[in-house]
Order: C-alpha cells, then structure tokens, then sequence
C-alpha cells in the first residue's frame, strides 16, 4: 500500500496573514495545491505533506518572497505543535524537551522525523525528510528550522549561543536575512539539514512557561473546541485527544478545561448515554488504528502517545476491543 504522507495543517498557521501582508491571494495560492480554505480551519487537520511543501513554494515565487518560510516561522509560537507542544511544555529539562520533540514529531508531521546527537561537547539536532517524492523544499525547510530555533530559544531563553545552522540545500536568500533569523552563522550545501548547539544547555532546567505561552495555548485550546458549540461529546473527545499524551487525559483535567467542575461534566455526558470513561476509549482506539493504518510510528511509542502504562496494557485493551494484536491489525490493514 502506497504511503500517505500527512501534516496537521496547523504548519501554516499565520500563511493567510501573510500572504495578504504581501498582497497574495490565499485562497488562489490553496486551489493551485489542491488545498480549500476548510482545509486550514481547524489546526489538526492532516493534509497531503506534497501539498504542504509547493504550497510554501509557489507563494514563495509568485510573491517574490525569497524568504517567504523563514517570515512564516517568525509568526508560530510553540502551540502551532498542538499536543506535541503540551507534551514539550510538561518536560522537566531541555534534554527531555528536546528528546519528547524528536520522539512525538511524527504526531505532527509524518514526512519527517528529527534526531538529537549528542558529540563531544555539541548537540545536534537534526532533521530528515522520509517523504522525497518532491526534490525542492527549501522553503519548508527553513520554516522547520525558523520554528525549530524559535522552540529552542523558547526552551532555554537568552542568551542563547548558536554554534551553526547547516542546510544540504543551495543558499536562496542574502546572508543578512538568515543572519536577522537565526543569529547564528548559516552554512549550505552540507550533507544534512542541521541545528548545533553547546551541550551544557541540555541539564538546565526548563524555563516556567510565559504567561504568554500559556496564553497562547490556552487560546489554541479554546479555538479548537469553540466550533463544537453545545456538542459536548466532541469538545470532550478533542481534549481527550490533546492531551492523553501527557497522561493528562482525565476527567478532572478536561472538565477544568472546560471550566466546569466533574460531576457537572458527568451529568452533561449522562444527558446522552455516555461517560468520560468510554469516551477515552473511543479516541484511544480510533487514534490507534489510524496511526497503524497510516504511519509508520513504533507500537511501543503508539501504546505511549495513547497514555498507555505499557505497550501490554494498551495491546490488552486494543485486543479486547479489535479481536486481534495491534500488530495483527497493522499487517492487516496495510496490506488491503
């Protein structure tokens, strides 16, 4: 079976802004990618990773935009990872940040994964396409470098010391403007795409969250679920689906997000036959069998992304419920 390479559409959040800053048309740029305006509504939508990279690289062109995915990074902060952001904001030191982004990228984008080296005294954080059915896209490289050193300074703070930012692609705008983003010396053509830094940074603790940052999830959060209206069922289900990756996925933590308290939440749910605790095994299988179907991600890191104690527990409750093993089901469905 052909693989599907997806990306929550949440990648491009702030394209449309821009586009209009440089007097584009948003939605013209989207049809010539195959992309509707509904496509970016809802920032967990998966859209095709092809789709995403010419999309980057036609607005670049046809504004005359050089820099086009560097100016889009400058725009994202870290709730544009949705549950991948949560999960780096409940890490305790920028090793474990640094470590929960590279094991959870894939719950992002499934065309790429990250690596983080560690040699001598340097880290390098490292990013590889999978998907490499389109040679150019070199400007959704430096979008995913502009957000990746954005994260970085989030993580660690100022001042922050850059060693060097290495890109395997040619040089397409002036030095001035990498040297405006990055702050750091940029070099090309090198054999991978790659951020390094010192090591001493990776034990310090991580920074409190700004209230900031925690603004800006709290309102990612509130924009996701607003368009649900009085469906409680599926304002439940989204949060469930946000947060069970940080083991965060319980009824206490949902109805606080929601601002009521858990018998309310309880009593809103038995209106309509249905309890916090099916609801959770709702979303966990459903995630679960469109993660074996649809992408590669390890079973054991699955059984985690799930909020599973272990790969046991959640291959016990996915047989319970499927008939078969998650890998059973897996073979199966790949092969229809």
């Amino acid at each position: 079976m052909k693989q599907d390479y997806l990306i929550r559409s949440a990648s491009l959040s702030g394209f449309s802004s821009l586009v209009s800053e440089l007097g584009g048309d948003t939605h013209n740029l989207l049809l010539q990618c195959e992309l509707l305006p509904r496509d970016l509504s809802n920032p967990d939508n998966m859209i095709a990773f092809a789709s995403m990279i010419n999309l980057l690289e036609l607005a670049s062109n046809e504004l005359n935009c050089q820099d086009f995915g560097l100016r889009l990074a400058a725009k994202q902060g870290l709730e544009m990872l949705g549950s991948v952001g949560l999960i780096i904001q409940a890490s305790h030191t920028v090793r474990e940040a640094l470590v929960n982004a590279q094991r959870y990228m894939m719950l992002h984008s499934h065309g790429e994964y990250w690596m983080l080296r560690e040699f001598e005294q340097s880290i390098f954080i490292e990013r590889y396409q999978i998907y490499q059915d389109i040679s150019h896209a070199k400007q959704y490289k430096e979008l995913s470098f502009g957000v990746c050193a954005g994260l970085v300074k989030t993580l660690i703070g100022q001042p922050l010391q850059v060693e060097r930012l290495e890109f395997a692609h040619a040089q397409i705008s002036d030095s001035s403007v990498y040297r405006k983003y990055f702050e750091c010396p940029v070099v090309f053509n090198q054999e991978n795409d790659r951020l390094i830094l010192d090591s001493s940074y990776l034990e310090q603790p991580l920074l409190p969250n700004s209230y900031q940052d925690k603004q800006q999830v709290k309102f990612y959060l509130e924009q996701l679920i607003s368009q649900f209206g009085d469906d409680i069922e599926r304002k439940v289900k989204t949060l469930i689906l946000q947060t069970m990756g940080l083991h965060d996925a319980n009824i206490d933590q949902v109805a606080t997000m929601l601002n009521m308290n858990r018998r309310t939440l309880q009593r809103r749910l038995a209106r309509q036959d249905l309890t916090f605790k099916q609801l959770l095994a709702d979303v966990r299988m459903s995630t679960a069998c469109w993660h074996l179907q649809s992408s590669q991600l390890d079973i054991t890191l699955l059984s985690e992304v799930l909020g599973y104690s272990d790969v046991s527990a959640f291959s016990k409750a996915f047989k319970q419920v499927l008939g078969v093993s998650p890998l059973k089901w897996r073979k199966s469905a790949q092969a229809s």
